[in-house]
């Protein structure tokens, strides 16, 4: 990414960061109401989506989704940001392999990720072009590590 890109994912990134559990419960929310089958492959499987928002294991892992997401924007632009962000990334891949999350899930994820960001920042469709090569590059990562069925490659 270029320095002016860097610039414009770290100022937006601002709006998330005030409130990081309450984002990424914001992302899975609309996940898991947009494709419902994907809340199979969690930890809080058991709890109705009506639910989920008060439940601490759920909000744990939106934290945990945010913080990581935050890492990587925290490496960006500094030396070896690339490589940090690829050891970041790699790693969540091979800590989902067991729950076998495919490919489409992941850009599921991306479309609900960019629909969240796009709305609790009013982004503009420049700012959605810059996030978009931020998740696609990052799921670029993960579809190194797994097939189309989300098990080790």
């Amino acid at each position: 990414m270029n320095s002016d890109e860097v610039a414009i994912i770290k100022k937006t990134w601002e709006t998330p960061m005030a409130t990081p559990t309450d984002s990424g419960a914001a992302i899975l929310t609309l996940f898991f109401n947009r494709y419902p089958s994907n809340l199979e492959k969690f930890p809080f499987r058991d709890v109705p989506l009506a639910e989920l928002s008060g439940n601490s294991r759920f909000r744990a892992h939106a934290g945990r989704i945010i913080r990581v997401f935050d890492d990587s924007i925290q490496a960006l632009g500094k030396d070896g940001d690339l490589e940090k962000i690829d050891e970041i990334w790699t790693k969540v891949a091979l800590s989902h392999i067991p729950r076998k999350i495919s490919k489409e899930s992941y850009n599921h994820l991306k479309e609900v990720i960019l629909e969240v960001l796009t709305a609790a920042c009013g982004l503009s469709e420049s700012q959605v072009q810059v996030w978009d090569k931020l998740v696609e590059h990052v799921n670029g990562i993960i579809f190194k590590a797994i097939n189309d069925d989300g098990d080790a490659i």
